[in-house]
């Protein structure tokens, strides 16, 4: 009897598993459906909430949008922009591969990823502008000295600010640097938690207290505290999609200028991208591309306030402390407070075999990019070399860049997901050599009368063409020639000197110019003038790269002077000067041979040329 009532009562059970278990699913679901429809019923009075603050907001986000510059670079110098690096540094690790033998520079930023970089073994040098972002970097160092890993985790995981001020004043000050110190005797006493602490932690903390929970969104914190698994995450954002596109709207279209000046991202680099919601992109990426709620220890930790012992960058993890503690010891890490090129002026020993940029091209103009790249080319290993940079943008965005024949990277796990694209260059596959350009070569100032005769001169040319056609020396063939000649002719002795300051582009031509590993180049440039372009190459550089430039101008008052500066500069072997009009089929009868040119030039010479479409076709 009792084998048969526990038969049956096991049936009864087995019978009831289905109808309890779709009863708990059909409350489950009764009970989400419930806090939609409450979200839901919320959602105007917090629109209503949102659209009030914003409007009393309005003034102080005109001048974030005004002076964004401005106020993002006074914050330098003062308190750290970054308190966590920004990149995600497992695809650093997957491109690089690094070893003991590995020499990386790179951005300092928060010391995230230089950490990474150390519990690979490699040698690190860091740089950074900002003496605050030094000292972060430093101070974690300091502690990997001389803490064991529970007080370490402690401090910087779980923000244990007074027990980093004990340690601080007891063992760490004295370790280091005077300027390092000078920071943290400032800051420290007034400091909190690290995760909200500097410029983008306070853009954190605005948006996890204030935004989100407006929003409606705090179910995402709870979420992630919770570790819910991804797929239920994602049902909730799907059934609150209301929710997140107000978020990503109000991020886009209102606070955009606000967010980017706290998150560090200069005005230069926010308008390299032309998509149309780049920060809805970003949400989009981080909920659907991550494990937001599992596997994401940077917005999981702004979220949470705080790392896990489970959900927290790789330096944070107690397997890898010894290995940092050993980097440490031996002294790998070299910090450098300036610019990238100092850096790479102070570097010593071995050359770089690993240079990772972060975004920092993204901030800079082509001449920046140019002279940096030179320099830095010329301190690492050419056949190792292994350049590597994430950028606003979705493209490689400035031409000495593009001459790096960089590949995308697969960034599609990329946990941060800041960047639009990644990209890394091989040295060893670079056709193209990154040399010096001389920037400003100073013109002889004739004076300010020069200027002055030289500038009414010129405003005065439409009124007294007629005397100045008559009284140049004029062969030309055509009309446009005649003109040319007779504006030119009366100036070209201060042509240069006049001209230097308004022509603003030319020198972003020259540091764009590429230059083949190779040699042996073939340079036409058009409407060349006074030939003032090859002063933009050091002699050295022209005479070992180029066989042969043509200098074409319909001027022959500018190709006098262009035969005294080549004279003067000793290529006369190598430059050959060019009488001609670029839209006549004639003047190809004196250039080289089709396909045989590597580059051609047209510095301003375009804006003078009246059929632009035929020296377009020429060029090409």
């Amino acid at each position: 009897m009792c084998k048969a009532t526990s038969t049956a009562d096991s049936q009864l059970r087995s019978n009831a598993k289905p109808q309890c278990s779709g009863s708990k699913k059909s409350e489950k679901n009764w009970s989400s459906t419930k806090l939609v429809i409450k979200s839901y019923a919320f959602l105007p009075f917090q629109i209503a909430l949102l659209l009030v603050l914003l409007t009393i907001a309005a003034p102080i986000l005109f001048v974030f949008l005004v002076c964004h510059d401005l106020i993002m670079f006074a914050l330098v110098g003062k308190t750290y922009l970054y308190n966590m690096s920004w990149e995600d540094p497992a695809i650093d690790q997957r491109v690089f591969n690094l070893k003991d033998d590995d020499h990386v520079i790179t951005i300092a930023s928060a010391g995230d990823n230089v950490l990474d970089y150390l519990i690979e073994g490699a040698e690190v040098t860091a740089v950074d502008f900002n003496i605050c972002q030094i000292a972060l970097t430093e101070i974690k160092i300091a502690c990997i000295e001389h803490l064991p890993f529970e007080e370490f985790f402690r401090i910087f995981a779980q923000n244990d600010i007074e027990l980093l001020r004990e340690r601080y004043a007891t063992v760490l000050r004295g370790s280091l640097r005077k300027e390092v110190q000078d920071m943290w005797d400032a800051q420290l006493p007034y400091l909190k938690s690290f995760m909200y602490s500097g410029s983008s932690g306070f853009l954190a903390k605005l948006l996890v207290k204030v935004i989100i929970p407006l929003c409606g969104l705090s179910f995402i914190e709870d979420a992630v505290r919770r570790r819910m698994p991804k797929k239920e995450f994602l049902e909730l954002v799907n059934k609150y999609h209301l929710q997140v596109k107000a978020v990503a709207w109000i991020s886009d279209k209102v606070l955009l200028a606000a967010m980017c000046l706290f998150a560090g991202v200069p005005k230069r680099q926010l308008d390299l991208t032309n998509r149309k919601t780049p920060l809805g992109d970003v949400l989009t990426h981080i909920f659907y591309n991550t494990d937001l709620t599992n596997d994401n220890y940077f917005y999981g930790g702004y979220l949470l306030g705080e790392f896990t012992e489970t959900c927290c960058p790789r330096y944070l993890m107690k397997e890898h402390y010894p290995a940092l503690q050993k980097a440490v010891a031996k002294k790998r890490l070299h910090l450098v407070h300036g610019t990238f090129v100092e850096a790479c002026n102070q570097a010593k020993g071995r050359p770089f075999t690993v240079s990772s940029l972060l975004d920092h091209m993204d901030w800079m103009p082509i001449p920046m990019i140019s002279a940096e790249l030179a320099l830095l080319t010329s301190k690492m290993d050419l056949k190792r070399g292994r350049i590597f940079w994430r950028s606003f943008s979705d493209t490689v965005h400035s031409p000495p860049l593009m001459w790096l024949n960089a590949k995308k990277v697969d960034d599609h796990d990329d946990k941060v997901g800041m960047y639009f694209s990644t990209w890394i260059s091989h040295t060893k596959d670079v056709d193209f050599e990154a040399l010096d350009r001389v920037d400003r070569l100073a013109v002889q100032n004739k004076g300010l009368l020069s200027q002055l005769k030289t500038g009414v001169k010129i405003v005065t040319f439409p009124m007294l063409q007629s005397f100045y056609k008559m009284s140049a020396a004029n062969n030309s063939k055509s009309k446009h020639g005649k003109a040319m000649e007779a504006f030119y002719a009366h100036q070209k002795e201060d042509y240069d000197s006049f001209r230097e300051n308004m022509l603003h582009g030319r020198p972003w031509l020259m540091h764009s110019f590429p230059i083949k590993k190779e040699g042996k180049m073939v340079w036409v440039d058009v409407g060349g003038g006074t030939a003032r372009n090859l002063e933009f190459m050091p002699k050295d550089v022209v005479r070992e790269k180029f066989s042969k430039i043509v200098i074409l101008d319909i001027s022959p008052s500018l190709l006098e002077m262009a035969k005294a500066r080549v004279e003067s500069m000793g290529l006369s072997d190598i430059v050959e000067l060019v009488e001609e009009d670029f839209t006549n089929e004639a003047a190809f009868k004196k250039l080289p041979a089709k396909g045989s040119v590597d580059v051609v030039t047209m510095s301003y010479s375009l804006s003078m040329i009246p059929d632009k479409e035929m020296a377009i076709k020429h060029a090409s």
